[in-house]
């Protein structure tokens, strides 16, 4: 899978700045990484409506080697 800028953009902040490694938020983008297999769902808290995703090792793996991630 070719990551675009905002696949990118989303499992860099994944790793580096989402509290607990836990992204909040749905969108197309989203449902591609997790059909790829490079995130996953982590369910909903109590308090927030959307959705958690943590990144898989297939996810770490993906962004370490896509050169689309160069300024990401």
């Amino acid at each position: 899978m070719k990551l675009t800028t905002e696949q990118c953009m989303i499992l860099d902040h994944t790793i580096h700045r989402a509290s607990g490694g836990m992204y909040c938020g749905d969108s197309p983008d989203m449902q591609q990484l997790v059909a790829a297999g490079l995130m996953r769902s982590s369910g909903h808290k109590f308090f927030v409506p959307d959705e958690y995703f943590q990144i898989t090792i297939e996810g770490r793996e993906a962004l370490k080697h896509d050169p689309s991630k160069e300024g990401a």
